[in-house]
């Protein structure tokens, strides 16, 4: 069986246990005989039981159309329990077709495991615990409300909402309860004690996994991930691999890894994959399968031409998306009237009393450095316009600093107030200038100095190469441009307002780079859908579709604004 018709087929397997589970749900509420009214508590406790199951099982359709693992599991174990729960109960048509119905999802599911290989994201922690404390209350909540309508059918007279969630309570807890039921009821409660305790143990299970996958990460996944960056990234923005916003996918058959992250059901790609090169055809194929195995489309970011050939070949699509300001460090001068610009900006820095100075948190932490580190940044984000970006961008992290490197600049009263996080590339012959940041007392020219003396200090250790970073969507001018890039040149022409892509652009240019490196948008389907570009930018910026509304609308506003006319 080809891989698309597993997929076609697990798809339907998701659609039949969506539609059964909305059956149960909408079923408990069409039992209101003249004959079931009579009924003990018991029965109406079971209807309870089985709208809840429901109702958890509607909730991992989503999870399981990501093809997420925790969600299998989870599925897996609330198939078993309704199966557990149906057996003494045969003789009713309902038992009869609901626990064969989760029989067979169970099989199927359960010959399909392989697939649901996808990690829980960080993304469902809170949605996790939402889920946990939403299904506990319900439980408690309806067994409360069951007690306080069907107590006088037990001939205990009228029964207050307290005492009500007081019995409820008592059996969840398995203190059993203090009216007198039959001894079928009492067995009834028992099942139910047992029954929701195990949906709520699945329930944490499935809430608690995210944290267990992050710290074996942390422990023992990203120390290896750092081994493989140190020897094998060619790509600069690669060290961002080990930021705490990534997953990591390490090769089965080669020794490599994949920083990802998911939205929706696509996964995005940071950079290009890290291993040797002569593995690296055999980790995009089998990261391309993972993905295909999952139901995910995959979408690389900011990729090199390293490899371009490759992607291609394995039946990716790319496009031009922008351009990288590298710097040749043995070659780089501020000489001449190139450079002038950035001369006369650190000529002003220098004359206001600004001095550079590193900070090696690893040899010697300082906890009044890495305060005002923190203020710059506060005043930083207080002057932008914009949410701060994440995914392509890294963090300060001190905490873990491993192999970044800090510079910072203090004015003339000897008050930090700006500093640049440097993370290595090509296997630390290079640095790119990742986190920047200045405060509201930074003189003119601050930025270029640190970018400055951090490169003669790189050059003077024996490092080859410096960088920017990728300026994204410039240097889309083939005339020849399929309809994606035509698209990303309509952005950087027209929307300048929602980003800045043209200052970003200038503000590079600059430095004066030695060259200016071709990057890539790589994706798979080869012709891109509009839900992968909605995906890449979601993952940066989770407010940047309302922020971009917002700077379109006000841009209009200010362009099709007129003076008003006096009137006499």
């Amino acid at each position: 069986m080809t891989q698309s018709h597993r997929t076609r087929l697990e798809n339907s397997c998701i659609l039949l246990l969506f539609l059964f589970s909305l059956g149960m749900f909408l079923f408990s509420f069409l039992h209101h005989s003249p004959a079931e009214a009579a009924l003990l508590i018991g029965t109406e406790m079971d209807w309870m039981v089985q709208r809840a199951l429901s109702l958890v099982l509607i909730c991992l359709c989503r999870q399981l159309k990501k093809r997420k693992r925790a969600a299998l599991d989870t599925a897996l174990i609330l198939f078993l329990l309704n199966i557990v729960r149906s057996f003494p109960q045969l003789t009713s048509p309902r038992h009869l077709i609901s626990g064969l119905v989760s029989l067979l999802l169970f099989l199927l599911f359960f010959h399909f495991r392989s697939d649901f290989c996808c990690p829980a994201s960080k993304a469902d922690q809170k949605r996790g615990f939402s889920i946990l404390l939403l299904s506990f209350l319900g439980v408690i909540t309806n067994a409360a409300i069951s007690y306080h309508y069907l107590s006088p059918l037990l001939g205990t007279g009228s029964h207050t909402i307290l005492n009500s969630l007081t019995e409820s309570l008592s059996i969840l807890f398995g203190n059993g309860s203090t009216l007198p039921v039959p001894h079928n009821a009492q067995i009834l409660e028992l099942t139910l004690f047992w029954f929701s305790w195990c949906c709520i143990l699945a329930a944490f299970l499935y809430t608690v996994r995210p944290w267990i996958a992050a710290s074996s990460r942390h422990e023992s996944d990203l120390q290896h991930a750092r081994t493989l960056l140190n020897l094998y990234s060619q790509n600069n923005c690669s060290y961002l691999a080990l930021e705490d916003d990534k997953q990591l996918y390490f090769g089965h058959q080669v020794d490599g890894v994949i920083p990802y992250g998911v939205v929706g059901d696509t996964i995005i790609v940071n950079g290009d994959p890290v291993c040797a090169d002569d593995d690296f055809p055999v980790l995009l194929q089998e990261f391309r399968e993972f993905c295909e195995k999952s139901a995910h489309k995959l979408f690389f970011l900011s990729v090199t031409d390293h490899f371009l050939e490759e992607y291609r070949r394995q039946g990716f699509g790319s496009v031009k998306c922008g351009e990288e300001a590298r710097f040749s460090l043995a070659e780089y001068e501020i000489s001449g009237k190139k450079g002038a610009k950035m001369r006369m900006n650190i000529n002003h820095a220098k004359k206001a009393g600004v001095t550079i100075h590193e900070y090696c948190p690893l040899t010697n932490r300082d906890p009044d450095i890495e305060a005002a580190f923190d203020r710059v940044t506060h005043e930083w984000l207080g002057q932008k316009k914009s949410s701060l970006l994440s995914f392509t961008m890294g963090t300060v992290g001190f905490d873990h600093p491993m192999d970044k490197r800090y510079f910072y600049a203090e004015n003339a009263e000897g008050k930090i107030v700006a500093f640049i996080a440097f993370v290595p590339f090509l296997g630390k012959d290079g640095y790119m200038a990742d986190v920047t940041r200045h405060g509201n007392d930074a003189p003119g020219g601050v930025m270029e100095t640190i970018i400055y003396e951090a490169f003669q200090a790189f050059r003077e250790e024996g490092v080859h190469y410096g960088s920017l970073g990728v300026a994204p969507l410039a240097g889309l001018d083939d005339e020849k441009a399929g309809l994606v890039e035509q698209f990303l040149r309509f952005i950087y022409n027209h929307l300048n307002d929602c980003y800045g892509f043209k200052d970003l652009y200038r503000a590079k240019e600059k430095y004066s780079p030695t060259e200016w490196l071709p990057a890539y948008y790589v994706y798979l389907p080869k012709h891109p859908t509009p839900d992968m570009f909605y995906a890449v930018v979601k993952i940066q910026n989770p407010d940047s579709i309302k922020e971009g509304i917002g700077s379109i609308y006000h841009g209009l506003k200010e362009h099709f604004s007129f003076p008003g006319k006096s009137t006499s």
